[in-house]
């Protein structure tokens, strides 16, 4: 948003100072023009009252929709009452946002959307209460309650842009009755009623734009209106709303299709965060020994729930320490992280080796867990013998100002990383300051 080194005026005190400007001479021109712009005033009010409450509505309706529908598949792999609570959580809160978007607006897609949401809490709550219900049903409800919300995001942007047009028309009219009525008015008040026409003008076609770019996708549009007056404001709301539109994305992009886990934007956040708060905490850097071969001779598929449970695992194990602040990341392919407190990082890693040295074998053909290795070829296209997939953990204790960002950290786990993969076995290593316990 533009910034003015003064303070701009608002509609009406643009109005008192085209009135002393005119004068006597043109009184009647600036009656007819002052009720035209008071109606739009009031068009632009309502839309800031409840064009965009009703459009930050549904934009949380998404939001909480979404993490019902998480709660509830959590549930169904974990069985654990703390997602049941979750859902419940979110389904209040998406109840009391459904009901003020029902005072905002009558619209059908909200009744609708009701009638959606009630079916697709009671197969959820049948869910919960031990009910078996097929993936395909949930599915197809929970498909049902997106599609209303998006009809009703639609109905709200038609209605937006119906109003938009209809301000603009009516500036228009208001417009051309002015300036012929002040014909015979002095130069200057047909040069002060150019500026505030094209002024107000330009402003309502920028949020139109604003409108449709920010509807299409662009979030990062800026309709590049300064603030101070009631259109400006209206500006700042659009921004903000396109920010937040903007986050949600990120967050649903970021996390890994395969585990589930947060990706990398939020790794990065979580270790600038725990850096801005000045505490001590551990990065863990996971990796998997050996995988490569593993894919190449028992296929992805395999290799793809490999991951998929080195991912459950880590939670689980991360979990049962009870470190409220403890986060779990999937940086891509075989690589792992754990945020944890530094106290905890030695028992985290032995129990998360401990969980993965008992998880891998069952994955080997019986001749090869024998042999407790597989004939190979490795990237170079060599022949060798590979052993079976092993863990290996490099842990920095971060102290407050041992470390200036995320990727600094990243990088020093990187290189500790390849120090212990050398090392034969799941293996794990604790780096503080220069002193290093490995296990």
């Amino acid at each position: 948003m533009l910034k003015s080194n003064h303070r701009r005026l608002t509609l009406v005190q643009k109005l008192i100072t085209s009135f002393a400007l005119i004068g006597i001479f043109l009184i009647t021109a600036v009656v007819y023009a002052i009720m035209g712009l008071s109606s739009m005033h009031q068009t632009v009010g309502e839309i800031a009252r409840n064009d965009i409450a009703a459009a930050t509505a549904v934009v949380t309706l998404m939001d909480t929709m979404h993490d019902q529908q998480r709660a509830v598949v959590k549930y169904q792999i974990f069985k654990q009452s703390e997602f049941k609570d979750v859902f419940y959580q979110h389904s209040l809160a998406f109840k009391q946002t459904l009901a003020t978007l029902k005072k905002l607006s009558n619209e059908p897609d909200v009744t609708e959307l009701f009638s959606a949401y009630r079916s697709y809490f009671t197969l959820a709550d049948s869910i919960f209460q031990g009910t078996t219900v097929s993936d395909t049903t949930l599915k197809r409800t929970a498909e049902r309650v997106d599609m209303c919300i998006d009809n009703v995001q639609r109905a709200q942007s038609k209605l937006l842009e119906f109003k938009l047009a209809a301000a603009a028309k009516r500036h228009s009219t208001t417009t051309l009755w002015a300036l012929g009525l002040a014909m015979g008015g002095a130069t200057m008040a047909l040069l002060v009623a150019a500026l505030l026409v094209y002024s107000f003008s330009a402003s309502m076609n920028k949020l139109q734009r604003a409108t449709h770019r920010i509807a299409a996708g662009e979030f990062d549009h800026n309709p590049q209106i300064p603030a101070g007056d009631e259109i400006g404001t209206l500006a700042q709301d659009f921004i903000k709303m396109a920010v937040r539109l903007k986050e949600l994305e990120q967050i649903s992009l970021d996390a890994s299709p395969l585990t589930r886990l947060p990706g990398n934007i939020a790794i990065e956040r979580t270790l600038n965060h725990h850096l801005r708060e000045g505490v001590s905490f551990a990065m863990c850097y996971l990796d998997l020994d050996n995988f490569k071969s593993y894919n190449d001779h028992y296929g992805y598929i395999k290799a793809s729930e490999i991951l998929k449970r080195t991912g459950e695992l880590i939670y689980e194990a991360v979990k049962i320490q009870n470190d409220p602040d403890a986060f779990v990341g999937h940086i891509g392919g075989d690589d792992f992280v754990v945020i944890i407190d530094d106290k905890l990082v030695a028992k985290t890693s032995q129990e998360i080796i401990t969980r993965f040295d008992a998880m891998i074998p069952p994955w080997y053909s019986e001749e090869d867990r024998a042999a407790g290795a597989i004939e190979g070829v490795d990237r170079y296209g060599v022949a060798r013998t590979f052993p079976l997939i092993s863990l290996s953990i490099a842990a920095m204790i971060c102290q407050p100002g041992s470390y200036g960002s995320a990727a600094e950290i990243a990088t020093a786990a990187a290189e500790v990383k390849d120090h212990i993969k050398k090392s034969s076995g799941s293996n794990y290593i604790i780096v503080q300051g220069n002193h290093i316990n490995e296990a």
